[in-house]
């Protein structure tokens, strides 16, 4: 049997696992997530018992799966929800001491480094530059860059996690939450706005997460129940109406819509909102999702070195 190697994603919310084929170029081998709750069972600041047993639990059952697909080397990252906490260091050498790990917690601007290779690497824009945007539970990253290189990157510290904790947000959005979040988007983003001004990006890329369940959920009101992949291209219309749809349901709504991954039912309308801000404030002629992402982008790094 072929040796593999398993990429661990520890986000704000979900734990994710990549497995890929030990060879260039890269070929995905499965994909699976796991409902940590990161974020929220962590609220107070710091890991406590009840956040580090969840933690541990979904990495046992992820190692598990490792061992299924003969994986011999485990690559794993940490991104806001360590970044943030302060025993954050604390909880992940003990984590890879317990299971002979080694994940390790990076920062915002390597996090969007791998994010913009891992997009690239599954799926090309017709047209270069390009934006890539990943809306995360605890960060959201924006990276433009061309087939080549990186022209500008930055990781933002909010995330649909952590707006949907810290607003306490009604269900539905309430009008002034609304507001109120635009204004925080609005604060946060000028540099942004200025780098896209200056680079010109034409095409959007959306890294997996919010981005796939936008796409299933317009294609799952198509009539259409299979699952999207790498390339698919959003259309104006549809998109609009989706996103406008995620942010002024309840959680009962979301539960019922075709299409919706159960696991992004409290935050997606975060995410929609989020999205929404950054398009109506662009002109991009081409949107597209990847869903390769930070865990491809250390697949390769691996791979090339």
């Amino acid at each position: 049997m072929r040796n593999n190697i398993a990429i661990l994603d520890l986000g704000s919310n979900l734990t994710k696992l990549v497995v890929v084929e030990k060879s260039l170029p890269l070929q995905v081998l499965h994909r699976s997530v796991y409902d940590t709750k990161t974020l929220k069972s962590a609220p107070k600041g710091y890991f406590d018992a009840v956040s580090i047993s969840r933690i541990e639990q979904d990495i046992e059952k992820i190692l598990n799966v490792a061992a299924q697909f003969n994986c011999t080397t485990i690559l794993g990252i940490a991104t806001s929800a360590f970044r943030t906490r302060e025993n954050g260091k604390e909880v992940m050498d003990s984590i890879n001491t317990k299971f002979g790990i080694n994940i390790q917690i990076i920062e915002g601007e390597r996090e969007a480094h791998l994010i913009y290779k891992g997009a690239l690497a599954s799926v090309k824009p017709s047209h270069f530059p390009v934006m890539v945007m990943d809306i995360g539970g605890g960060s959201t990253e924006f990276i433009i860059g061309t087939d080549t290189a990186i022209l500008w990157k930055h990781s933002f510290n909010f995330g649909s996690t952590a707006l949907t904790k810290d607003f306490n947000i009604s269900n539905p959005i309430s009008k002034p939450e609304t507001l109120q979040l635009i204004q925080l988007l609005k604060d946060f983003l000028p540099s942004l706005f200025d780098a896209i001004n200056k680079f010109n990006p034409t095409a959007l890329i959306g890294t997996t997460g919010a981005f796939e369940s936008f796409a299933q959920l317009i294609e799952s009101k198509q009539g259409n129940s299979t699952p999207v992949a790498s390339g698919y291209s959003f259309q104006n219309t549809p998109l609009t109406d989706t996103l406008d749809m995620l942010i002024e349901s309840t959680t009962a709504e979301r539960i019922a819509m075709g299409g919706m991954n159960l696991l992004r039912v409290d935050t997606i309308p975060i995410a929609a909102l989020i999205f929404k801000f950054v398009r109506n404030a662009t002109h991009f002629t081409e949107t597209k999702l990847s869903l390769g992402d930070v865990k491809e982008g250390l697949a390769l790094e691996y791979l090339e070195k």
